[in-house]
Formats: structure tokens, C-alpha cells, sequence
């Protein structure tokens, strides 16, 4: 494995080798720039060969130049996402001028034809007249038009299926919470999960682990644990602070070979810069419990409506420090919210009197509305210097920085909450040359994720009534820190003819440390089984931490891709790449079984699933996954020459990485031991299992102590054992579709699948009659120290089958008004379970069903309409199906191994059952130009109508069922299944209708 050190000095000697050895090659990744093609013709339509294309980016006066080549077609590459002065010249003096807009991550296409009469550049605003290469002089672009608007343009001869989000959609539409990933709902097939205490993105049916965001070319993958972006793990705060923000592009499938570490959707944003004239804003927007409906569960069950308060603020400033040389860009945003939570049994009246007579307590005592506040700050600077019209050297640095009281509500009383402390870093200097036939862009990065949850109550010891109330101290407090320093060189060569060639490396050392501390007080269990004699007189089972220590893990990962956009004709352009991955610890390899777990794996039956010496090794027996090749195709087919109808598809393979948290578990118990305590009213065994007769002093710390002290085997640990030749998750796609022009309109249709494998879980290895009957059989390991044992297993699939249905119209100030509609048909399908697939033998004994969060329709409306008065009108409608929750059936016990998993939807509650989820945002704004209308000051007042018809988009629905006849109620089940309705939801997908009140200052 290499340290970082061996790894700082290859990535310093890589730097310093990087412009001799790369440069002449060629470089740049579409992560944070753009690409302009496309083919000149002359007046006859034949063409033209030697034609000079020069772009001055018209906020820095930088310029970029190309020849086109014998069939008269040309390429610039690494170009920032901006407006260009476009000027086309013949070798007979003709020239062709034209002002475009670049998106992030785009291709974009304009093809001219040379007239000697061209009209000069103008800033006229843009028009709906689409981008065209058609060889008919009617079909050209006339002089004015702006033929790249960068308002969700896509580009048509391109075999990604992605969608632009830009400044204007991020300033106009309405949004929550200025989170920026919001506006990734407007592509089809993601997901945005806007949950008060845990948001975040999801794409098919992959975990949200498997998305990547790049921020400028900065990867912010949370190497960690689960949510995918670091800092989203369960936080409402927002990723990025959207006043830094410029623009977006969401790539849902078949993405090039230069992204890396996804296996679903990615998200490449860039950042604003600096210009040649000052540029600045200021902004608050606030809501509160006096603009807010109460909502239906409030009234429902008779609370008063709980405290809300959120206030969102901001400042941004960049300019010329050197005219046309040194540029700045600064920004801070504030998050301030006071949201409260409910805490309500959802327990049956039999279950809330049981707990009433045998605890010593009263439901009535946690019961209650509880404040959950969060703050949150965002810091980011920029440096931008263009040295010449060859050079370009960003420097960047980013904070933000959490708390946020949350962890509680429903069933979980206030008193169990922690404080969730986050903080993510980033630094960035990236270096761009552009040559004559090629651009290098060099990226050196650190990332620094610090995750800190702190129990409010770290001294009080947590009581969890099964279904009725969880109350006392959080039982955890972790501190994890993740560290990257990454460096990448991309290089895109265009001095081939009908080429653009791109190809890169990226080198990455990643430092993880994790301090944990779980159940410092212990945590006891209690069940109502009348089968196995339990109510909730006393507990079922307590856990309490025996041993503690910090982990420390190094990782150092490669990747190198190349990658080649063919116009094997006018017509057809045909993307074909390869990208291999390698890291040298993935599996922390490094780690050596102990004697004590080598026996008692060895102790357990080989079944198809397991085999002992899988899972024991010497250190050397883990040996880095050297498959991880990822070849990647696609074509584009422009049927008629014209962009009008263009044909396109691809299939690709995708590699993701484990999170570290998945994997530690085998480290972290052997060091971190948590003793599990088994309690009966007699000492009888159950399920197999030994217990102990109950005792009322075994209810504390002390008690437990003194009882693990007296026989150590009653509170053994489990063995945790990771599988040596663990692969890591790939995703295979296939994407086939057709864009098609219909007037001013853009519409595509495309067809998805998707196959994800190799998903991490652990299973029991200690199942009965061999191997291959129920849990658990445990004798054979508690002679070495162990009370069960639990392997890892790469056994997680995927399945996603889905038709992709968009159309839209970009809004352009010349006709005042833009129209985007994105339709998703799915279906998200799995085995197993997620972390842990404890329910059968393996992942494939539970058989394929639907994933949570399956939504088979989903319609996302986003449109912008200006007014008289210089208003302007704005919204997002979504509209869905419903998403599918677990359902878990106890009827044959609750007990590991017993329970069985299945899948249900809500019941349909909007539109006459049309859909379970609708919302429906608006936001009316008004522009005012206090020094005239020529002044490029301007004050914006708006107001945002957030679910304006206040609709009940229910969540927390019964997740489980115990069909076992209650002896104390003859005729009546335990548990019975509660439908999915309004009656017995638990909580609100969305907040109810709101205002929010909105001002803002730009010049």
C-alpha cells in the first residue's frame, strides 16, 4: 500500500512532469469546462478548408483560436462556461460572427456559412431559433441569434443523457431552500430528497451512495459513510452555497470516461469567477411560523401548530484586480432554522398501556413539540489569472460548517437527540494551457470532511420500547474525519481530423480517521412476543461498549481514462473510451485475522456462501482489485444533417467504491467491542441463543458491568470478517433514444437499463442445520470469545428499467418565456437488504423487489413567463406516483434472521388518486431598476408560494406487522399492517404551504 507520503512526492513530481510530458499531447475535463464544434461552410455551401475560428470570452477578453480542417470543421476545447464573441473568417476574407453561451460539461455544436456581409456581433438577446448545420441557406442561423442559449441546452449530437441547469433557472425558480442540488429534480430519472433532516440526490435504483458531485473538477465524494456528497450524511444543509454557484449539468447516464467513482448519477458544477467589471449581490430570504399553514398531522392529532423559523442570507463580490489579467470572486451565506418536531407514540393503546404499567414511566412525559435548531455558514474565495490568452490559474478555497439538533420526533423523545457537527474544506488551484492543437488543464485539490454528532445526553442510558417510545441518551458519539489530496492532468488533443481525443490521470491519497464511541451507556431492548414469553416488564437484550479505540486507514487511488469523440461522417459521431481504477486499500487489506477469529470462522460449516478461508488472512491475502476496467461507447446519429432528428445511444460500465464505513466494521468491533446481554424471565435459551434470568440491577452501567465482569460469556462480541477478495459495486448501462426538433420546442425520448452488482452486506455464518436453516446456531464460536459471527458479502444487485420522456422550450428574454417538462416511467428493483441482509441465507434468497424510494411516474414542470411591469412568474410542479416503502413481517418472530422484507406504496391522495405526491411551487418577482433601465443595478423583490395548494405528501407509514394471534384480545393480530393513508402517516414528505419572502441587490 502506499503512504501518503510515497504518494505526496509522485503527486509533486507529477506536478513538475505534467506540462513536458502531458502537454504535447494535449488536455481538458469536461468536469469544469465546455467544447465548441462544428463545420464553416463558404457561400456555395461547399467547405471551407483554412478558416480562422477565434472565441474572446467577453467577461476576460481571453481568446481561443482553431483552424478548420479539410472538411471545414473545427473544435475548441476547455472553454470556460461563459458568453463568447464567435468570429469565423474564409481564406478569402468572408466572415461569420456570432455571440454564444457555453454551459458547463457541454459539446455544443455551431456551424456557420461565410457570407461577406456578416452582421457584427451584437448583444441581442437570445431567440428560440434552435442551433443548426443544415447545408440550405434557409436553414442557417441568421445574424443575431444566439445559437447556444446554455438555458438547459441540449446538445444534440451527443450520446449523454444529462440536462443543464443555469443561472437563470437557478435565480428564478422557485426553490425551498437555496439548496442548488434541488434543481437536479429537473432531470429525469434523479430524485432530490428535500427531507427536513436529511437531503440529497438518488438516480435509479442505486443507493444514494453511488452519486459523485464535482465542484470545478473537485470530486466531493464521501468516502465515509452513506449519502454520496460528503456533508449530506443525514444534513439539511446545503452541499455548496448556491450564491457561489454559476451553473450546473446533470448527467444521469452513459457519462464519458473521464468521470470517475459513480455508479449513478453525476452532478459537475462550476463556480462563478471574476470579471472585467464589478459585479456583486446581497440577499436575505425568510419564512416563519406566521407564513406557514399548519399542517395536517398537527391538526390531525390536535397539536398547536409547532415553532418554524428560517432566515437565509448573503453577500458576493468579484471584479478586475488587473484588467483582463487578475480577477476575484468572493461570497459568504448564513442558514439560520428553528424547526420543530413532535414526538407522538404511534404505539397501540395496548402497547402504550403496557409501557404505562411496567416502566415505571408515562407516554405522556415524552410526548410533546420540541425546537430542532440548525445553523449553518458557507465561506468561498477565488482567484482567477490569465497570464496571456494561452493561461488560465484559478485558486479556490470553501467552508461550511454545521450544527443541527436533530435525531428525534415521532417515536424517538427529544431527550435521545444529538447535535450533528459538520465541516467541509476545499482547496483548489488548476492550472489551463491551450496550445494549438490542444489544451492541458492540471487540477491539484484537498478535501477535508469532518463529521462530529455529540449525544445531548451522553449520560443517560437509551430505553427502546419496540414500536411505542425510544428515550434516555443518544447512544452514540463519533468523530470521523475523511482527508483527499488529489492531483489530475486531462488532456484533449484535436490535431487529428474528425478527432477530438481526450485522455487523463488522476492520483488520489485518501486519510480516514474514526472515533466512535457506541453504547458508552448502555441501550436495552424490549419486545412484545408472547411466543418467546417477553413483554415489556423487563428487556430483551441491553448492549453496552466493552473496549474503545480510534481507526486510522489510508487508501491511494488511480485512475487514468482515454477517450475519443469520432465524426466518422457529418452525421454520425461515435464516443468510444476506456477508464481503469485502482486503489491500493479498499478492503482495509492490510489487516490481519486474530488467532481467536481465524477459530471460530474455521469452527463454522463451508456452504455455497461461505467459506472460512475467505474471510481469514495474514495480511497479504487481500490483494488490490485490479479489474476495475471500465470500457464506455456511444454514438449520435444526425439523420437529416440539420440537428432536426438525431438518433443516439450507449452502454457503458461504471465503477463505484465502498464506503469506508462498510468495511471497517471488521477493525472497528475488534477494537470498538460491544457486548450484547440476552435476557429471560428464567434463563431459558431463546432462538437458540443463551440468556440470563432478569434482574432490575443489571437496568444500569454498573449493573452490566458487574455481570460481564462475573462471566465474561454473557455479553460476548460479535465477529465481524470482510470477505478477502470483495469486489467493488459496478454499475452496467444502456441508454438508446431519439432528440427531435418540433418548432421551437427540443423533445427526447430515451430508454434506460441498468445493472448494479457487487453491493457490499454482511450475512449471518452462523445459520442452523448446517449452514442452511434459520438463525442462529452459535455454539461452535463462543469458545472463542464470540457471540456471533456476521461476514461481509459483495451480493447487493440492482436493477433499473426506465423510459426517459423530456421537452422542452429555453427561456430567452426575447420571447419572455421558457418551458421545461421532464417525465420519468421506472422501475427500481433489489435484493437483499442495504448495510445488512440478516433476513435470509443471502442478498438473492430474498428474491428481486421493489427499492425504497421506487417511483414508477414521476413529471417534473419548470417554466418562467415574463409580465408587464417588469414582473416575472415562475414554478416547479412535481408530480409522482408515489414512492415505495419497506415493510418488514414479524409474524415469525423479530429476532435476527426471522423477519421477512417486502415493499408497499402509498395510497393515492391527489388529484382524484391520480398521484400520491404533488407539489407545486410559485414565485412572483419583480426587477427594479433604481438608476434607470440602462444601469446595470437592479433590486429584485419576490414572493415564493411553496406548495401553494397545500398538498399532503405523507411519509412514516406503518413499516411493519406481527400477524400473530394477541392472546390478550382473542380474534385480534399483535401488530396488524395500517394502510398507507392520511390517517396513519407519521410525518409530511413536505412542508405545508408557505411564503417566503424574498429581496435581493445586484449590480
Amino acid at each position: 500500500m502506499l503512504s501518503r507520503h510515497t504518494l505526496a512526492l509522485g503527486i509533486s513530481a507529477f506536478a513538475v512532469t505534467a506540462a513536458t510530458v502531458f502537454a504535447p499531447v494535449a488536455a481538458v475535463a469536461q468536469t469544469s469546462t465546455s467544447q465548441l464544434r462544428g463545420q464553416v461552410r463558404d457561400a456555395a455551401g461547399a467547405p471551407a478548408a483554412g478558416a480562422t475560428v477565434v472565441a474572446v470570452n467577453t467577461g476576460t477578453n481571453q481568446t481561443f483560436r482553431a483552424t478548420t480542417d479539410a472538411n471545414g470543421t473545427y473544435s475548441l476545447t476547455g472553454l470556460r462556461p461563459a458568453a463568447y464573441d464567435v468570429t469565423i473568417t474564409g481564406t478569402g476574407g468572408a466572415t461569420f460572427t456570432r455571440r454564444v453561451i457555453l454551459s458547463v460539461g457541454q459539446s455544443a455544436t455551431l456551424d456557420a456559412r461565410l457570407a461577406a456581409a456578416a452582421a457584427p456581433a451584437t448583444d441581442a438577446p437570445a431567440t428560440d431559433a434552435p442551433a443548426t448545420d443544415a447545408p440550405a441557406p434557409a436553414a442557417e442561423p441568421q445574424a443575431g441569434d444566439i445559437v447556444v442559449t446554455g438555458s438547459r441546452l441540449r446538445e444534440t449530437r451527443t450520446s449523454e443523457v444529462a440536462t443543464n441547469i443555469t443561472q437563470e433557472q437557478i435565480r428564478t425558480l422557485p426553490q425551498t431552500d437555496r439548496n442548488f442540488l434541488s434543481f437536479a429534480a429537473l432531470a429525469p430519472g434523479v430524485r432530490y430528497n428535500d427531507s427536513e433532516t436529511d437531503k440529497g440526490i438518488q438516480s435509479g435504483a442505486s443507493a444514494a451512495s453511488q452519486v459523485n458531485v464535482f465542484v470545478d473538477g473537485i470530486s466531493l465524494k464521501n468516502k465515509l459513510r452513506e449519502g454520496g456528497i460528503a456533508g449530506q450524511q443525514n444534513s439539511r444543509g446545503n452541499t455548496f452555497g448556491q450564491l457561489a454557484v454559476q451553473e450546473f449539468r446533470v448527467l444521469t447516464q452513459n457519462y464519458k470516461a473521464e468521470y470517475e467513482q459513480a455508479g449513478s448519477a453525476i452532478i459537475t458544477s462550476v463556480t462563478k469567477s471574476g470579471t472585467n467589471e464589478f459585479h456583486g449581490e446581497v440577499f436575505g430570504q425568510y419564512t416563519d411560523k406566521s407564513l406557514t399553514q399548519k399542517s395536517f398531522i398537527d391538526t390531525r392529532e390536535g397539536n398547536p401548530k409547532p415553532a418554524f423559523e428560517r432566515k437565509q442570507y448573503g453577500i458576493s463580490l468579484g471584479g478586475p484586480i488587473i484588467k483582463d489579467k487578475l480577477f476575484f470572486f468572493a461570497a459568504y451565506e448564513g442558514n439560520d432554522q428553528d424547526r420543530a418536531f413532535t414526538v407522538n407514540s404511534t404505539g397501540s393503546a395496548e402497547q402504550i398501556a403496557e409501557f404505562n404499567r411496567l416502566s415505571g414511566r408515562n407516554i405522556s412525559e415524552f410526548e410533546g413539540t420540541f425546537v430542532s435548531p440548525f445553523r449553518g455558514d458557507f465561506y468561498f474565495g477565488k482567484l482567477t489569472f490569465t497570464p496571456d490568452e494561452r493561461q488560465v490559474f484559478d485558486l479556490s478555497f470553501s467552508r461550511r460548517e454545521e450544527t443541527d439538533i436533530q435525531g428525534f420526533g415521532g417515536n424517538t423523545a427529544f431527550e435521545y437527540a444529538e447535535n450533528k457537527r459538520n465541516t467541509v474544506d476545499t482547496y483548489l488551484f488548476k492550472w489551463t494551457y491551450s496550445g494549438n492543437d490542444f489544451v492541458n488543464e492540471f487540477n491539484a485539490n484537498h478535501l477535508r470532511y469532518g463529521f462530529n454528532p455529540v449525544a445531548i445526553n451522553p449520560d443517560l442510558p437509551s430505553f427502546d420500547y419496540a414500536g411505542t417510545i425510544l428515550f434516555g441518551g443518544k447512544d452514540s458519539t463519533r468523530r470521523e474525519v475523511q482527508e483527499n489530496w488529489a492531483v489530475r492532468d486531462d488532456i484533449t488533443f484535436t490535431g487529428i481530423d474528425g478527432h477530438v481525443v481526450k485522455a487523463g490521470l488522476r492520483l488520489e491519497a485518501t486519510d480516514i480517521e474514526i472515533n466512535n464511541r457506541a453504547y458508552i451507556q448502555p441501550r436495552f431492548f424490549f419486545r412484545r412476543e408472547p411466543n418467546n414469553n417477553l413483554n415489556f416488564a423487563f428487556p430483551a437484550e441491553a448492549l453496552l461498549e466493552l473496549t474503545n479505540g480510534r481507526i486510522y486507514g489510508s487508501n491511494s487511488q488511480m485512475g487514468v481514462y482515454v477517450q475519443d469523440d469520432w465524426d466518422v461522417t457529418e452525421r454520425l459521431q461515435l464516443n468510444i473510451g476506456v477508464r481503469w481504477d485502482y486503489e491500493s486499500n479498499g478492503f482495509n487489506n492490510n489487516y490481519v485475522t486474530p488467532a481467536a477469529a481465524a477459530g471460530a470462522l474455521r469452527a463454522l460449516p463451508t456452504t455455497f456462501y461461505f467459506n472460512p478461508e475467505d474471510y481469514i488472512t495474514d495480511g497479504s491475502d487481500r490483494k488490490p482489485f485490479k479489474g476495475a476496467i471500465a470500457p464506455r461507447f456511444g454514438f449520435s446519429w444526425d439523420i437529416n444533417d440539420d440537428q432536426s432528428t438525431v438518433v443516439f445511444g450507449g452502454a457503458g460500465r461504471y465503477y463505484d467504491r465502498n464506503n469506508f464505513n462498510n468495511t471497517v466494521d471488521e477493525l472497528s468491533r475488534s477494537i470498538n467491542q460491544i457486548g450484547r446481554f440476552r435476557f429471560s424471565a428464567d434463563g431459558s435459551p431463546r432462538d437458540g441463543q443463551p440468556t440470563v434470568a432478569w434482574n432490575p440491577a443489571y437496568l444500569t452501567r454498573d449493573g452490566l458491568r458487574a455481570l460481564v465482569n462475573a462471566d465474561p460469556s454473557v455479553a460476548l462480541p460479535e465477529l465481524f470478517a470482510v470477505k478477502n477478495n470483495a469486489r467493488p459495486p459496478v454499475n452496467d448501462q444502456f441508454s438508446a433514444g431519439v432528440r427531435q426538433r418540433l418548432g421551437i420546442f427540443e423533445a427526447s425520448l430515451t430508454g434506460s437499463y441498468q445493472r448494479g452488482r457487487n453491493g457490499y452486506t454482511n450475512i449471518f455464518a452462523t445459520r442452523q442445520n448446517n449452514g442452511l436453516g434459520n438463525c442462529c446456531n452459535t455454539a461452535p464460536v463462543t469458545p472463542f470469545g464470540y457471540s456471533n459471527v456476521i461476514v461481509g458479502l459483495d451480493g447487493l444487485d440492482t436493477r433499473y428499467k426506465a423510459v426517459f420522456f423530456t421537452l422542452d422550450k429555453n427561456y430567452t428574454a426575447a420571447s419572455g418565456w421558457g418551458l421545461n417538462i421532464a417525465y420519468t416511467l421506472g422501475k427500481a428493483e433489489q435484493n437483499g437488504g442495504d448495510l445488512f441482509s440478516l433476513d435470509a441465507l443471502t442478498p438473492d434468497a430474498y428474491g428481486w423487489r421493489a427499492s425504497p424510494g421506487d417511483e414508477r411516474h414521476r413529471v417534473t414542470v419548470s417554466g418562467i413567463v415574463d409580465l408587464p411591469a417588469g414582473f416575472k412568474f415562475s414554478t416547479i410542479t412535481t408530480l409522482g406516483s408515489g414512492q415505495a416503502y419497506q415493510v418488514v413481517d414479524s409474524t415469525a418472530g423479530q429476532s435476527a434472521g426471522a423477519n421477512l422484507f417486502t415493499a408497499r406504496y402509498p395510497e393515492k391522495n391527489c388529484i382524484k388518486g391520480v398521484f400520491a405526491f404533488c407539489e407545486v411551487n410559485l414565485t412572483l418577482a419583480n426587477k427594479i431598476k433604481p438608476f434607470g433601465r440602462d444601469s446595470d443595478h437592479e433590486i429584485e423583490v419576490a414572493i415564493d408560494v411553496l406548495n401553494a395548494f397545500n398538498n399532503k405528501n405523507f411519509e412514516g407509514f406503518d413499516g411493519g406487522f406481527n400477524n400473530q394471534p394477541d392472546p390478550a384480545n382473542p380474534g385480534q393480530v399483535i401488530d396488524p399492517l395500517l394502510p398507507a393513508n392520511a390517517q396513519n402517516a407519521t410525518g409530511l414528505l413536505t412542508l405545508p404551504r408557505r411564503i417566503q419572502l424574498r429581496v435581493g441587490y445586484r449590480f
